[in-house]
């Protein structure tokens, strides 16, 4: 079986709630979270689509 992997990840990643639930939950135990749930999801057979045309600005502020 062969199997490619699309990856999802980043600031501004979007999710559906049910691929979550169905991947296993977000696992904050792990180094790389979003690749970890990424592959998880992947194998239960969900894809990913990524919006070019989607713009997020984000932001590190050095001074909370």
């Amino acid at each position: 079986m062969k199997y490619i992997l699309r990856y999802a990840a980043g600031t501004a990643g979007v999710w559906r709630i049910a691929a979550l639930n169905e991947a296993g939950g977000w696992k904050d135990r792990t180094t790389v979270e979003d690749m970890d749930l990424a592959v998880r999801a992947s194998l239960k057979g969900w894809e990913f689509l990524y919006l070019s045309s989607v713009k997020v600005i984000c932001k590190l502020y050095i001074y909370i």
